[in-house]
């Protein structure tokens, strides 16, 4: 039979709608065919470009290639394994990382430039620590960029197909697939590499993956271990993952995850998105305050002190940073000098114990972004009492009425705020903590009498040095915490 024109016509019209709808169909991805891929050579083992990979399977809204060499080397009940491994993370994906994410966040291109719809997910080699990665220049077409995989195309570590943090790793890539599609492809801008990290890292509490420690239980050690780390200047270490899950899980705590969302759907990046998300939802904090109450929350994480200065998550309920310790002499007149290094968005916390009489307390602020700084007298009853200095100028003194009596601690925590510079530069400013106390013998009728020790001295406590009175103190403090009469 032979078709008319007009038939051809119609055919070829066709032809092209079945090309534009179904173009993983089209385009023939044939279980078994080997791809070669561009690969980020910072993150791959002995710093490849490129790895050979073979597609295993299709399933749904997934393929999943495997690096070549990998695959040749496993059995074929190894294999089998693999295999199964990977039909349990697409049904994960169909059913529950997908839709939860993109019902919050958005969804990634509805396309990649090979005009498929699916994600190209590769497992390869990549070195010790690294889970997964995406390259933006993956969603641009190869005459725009010769190094583009041209694809949806995620990125994860072979180690994890039999390990751990397999669904948690994917779900965390393709938040910043969807934010790749926000920011870089509707807005053409980057978005800051420490929110969009946060965001992803939240993805995992977000769809119920935290419950019971894991995954998050490392981002808290890693934290713990550092805690003074930068929020926004990133070195992609395991303390810069610690950092912005701690505050990213504080922010959706106490404001919301509309504020993630929301940042991400605005035009503007970083900080000023946080901003812009805060007004759009009625809320007087801006990013300053909500990061310097969050370095009071990490350190006393007390609900009792103040709503905003505790975690409701349950992972990070009972969690406290280490501070570091100044010990003064409990007799005697003593002056302690401590100089610090503080980097833009991060904080330290100096925390003061020992001595007996007024604690005089001088600041000095040289750079001048320390603007506000909290601190926290904590009574023998063990009551956190959070106070604020507003610093106006680079230097400020306070006076701290009966330390060692009826104050046991005290701790300032300075922040660096700077917002007039660029929060990708790893910049640092100098400050000093200058506390001078006069630790008096106690007074009966004018007669001096030595302070009382549930232990015998070998010396007076005015004869010892530096070393013996720290041993001293050391030794107090765990006879009282024996006793149960000083609590930390």
């Amino acid at each position: 039979m032979k078709l008319r024109k007009i038939d051809c016509i119609k055919i070829s019209f066709v032809f092209l709608f079945l090309l534009l709808l179904m173009p993983s169909l089209v385009l023939g991805y044939s279980i078994g065919a080997q791809t070669n891929f561009y690969t980020e050579k910072g993150l791959t083992e002995d710093n490849k470009e490129n790895v050979t990979a073979t597609l295993i399977s299709s399933p749904d809204k997934l393929h999943f290639y495997i690096e070549t060499s990998f695959w040749n080397s496993k059995d074929d009940n190894t294999k089998k394994e693999i295999k199964d491994s990977l039909d349990a993370l697409s049904k994960e994906f169909n059913e529950v990382i997908y839709p939860q994410l993109t019902s919050s966040f958005g969804k990634e291109a509805l396309r990649g430039p090979d005009r498929d719809e699916r994600i190209t997910v590769v497992f390869h080699s990549l070195k010790d620590g690294a889970n997964g990665y995406i390259r933006n220049i993956d969603a641009y077409e190869k005459a725009m960029n010769p190094f583009s995989n041209a694809r949806k195309l995620i990125y994860l570590n072979t180690d994890l197909i039999s390990g751990d943090w397999l669904k948690e790793t994917l779900a965390h890539e393709l938040v910043h697939l969807i934010t790749l599609n926000k920011k870089d492809l509707e807005y053409g801008i980057i978005e800051d590499k420490w929110l969009n990290e946060a965001r992803a890292e939240y993805a995992v509490t977000l769809l119920g993956y935290n419950q019971g420690g894991g995954y998050i239980e490392k981002r808290i050690s890693s934290f713990i271990e550092k805690p003074y780390t930068s929020l926004a200047s990133w070195d992609n270490s395991s303390y810069d993952y610690g950092v912005i899950n701690s505050f990213i899980h504080y922010l959706v705590d106490h404001y919301g995850i509309d504020i993630l969302i929301d940042s991400l759907n605005s035009s503007k990046k970083g900080i000023e998105s946080i901003n812009e998300a805060l007004l759009k939802n009625g809320i007087k904090d801006n990013f300053s305050d909500i990061f310097i109450n969050w370095s009071i929350a990490v350190y006393i994480n007390d609900c009792s002190a103040g709503e905003k200065y505790c975690f409701k998550d349950e992972n990070f309920q009972g969690r406290t940073i280490i501070p570091f310790n100044n010990f003064l002499p409990l007799s005697g007149e003593s002056t302690l000098y401590a100089g610090q290094v503080l980097n833009n968005y991060s904080a330290h916390w100096q925390r003061y114990v020992g001595g007996r009489g007024e604690l005089k307390v001088s600041f000095s602020n040289p750079s001048g972004v320390v603007s506000k700084l909290p601190y926290i007298v904590k009574n023998i009853s063990g009551k956190n009492d959070v106070r604020f200095i507003d610093i106006s100028g680079q230097e400020v003194e306070l006076i701290i009425s009966n330390f060692g009596k009826d104050v046991s601690s005290v701790i300032f925590i300075p922040v660096a705020i700077n917002e007039n510079t660029n929060t990708n530069n790893n910049e640092s400013y100098f400050y000093s903590i200058t506390t001078h106390i006069a630790s008096k013998e106690v007074q009966d009728n004018g007669n001096s009498i030595d302070i009382e020790l549930p232990f015998t001295l070998d010396k007076p406590l005015n004869q010892m040095n530096r070393e013996e009175l720290l041993m001293v103190i050391i030794r107090t403090i765990i006879y009282l915490l024996v006793q149960g009469k000083l609590v930390i």
